[in-house]
């Protein structure tokens, strides 16, 4: 006897067919659980990423003012400004290395 004999579906005997029906039944089952996971979690990580936008630029824009009065103290400190260099100094000793902004580029 083969099994396919075995499971055709004879009396008294399972069938093959509502095997992988179950089966298949199961396995989409599964894979909508985890499409519906998955949407859930690309919706909560949206949600995660817009609050945090605003942190973000008051971040940059603190980033922007600390380096613009960085920048200005490196300026005074090659003008000569007795307490900037003493800044200046204080920082190198502490690994911060600051410059004075870059100048623009002439427009041709």
């Amino acid at each position: 006897m083969t099994v396919f004999e075995k499971f055709s579906g004879r009396e008294g005997s399972p069938s093959l067919s509502i095997a992988v029906a179950l089966l298949s039944i199961a396995f989409l089952a599964a894979i909508g659980f985890q499409t519906i996971q998955l949407l859930r979690d690309r919706s909560n990580l949206a949600n995660v990423i817009s609050g945090q936008e605003r942190a973000v630029e008051q971040t940059r824009r603190l980033r922007d003012s600390v380096d613009a009065f960085a920048g200005d103290t490196a300026k005074l400190a090659q003008a000569g400004d007795p307490q900037a260099k003493q800044v200046v100094e204080a920082l190198k000793s502490q690994n911060i290395s600051i410059r004075p902004p870059a100048a623009p580029a002439a427009a041709h």
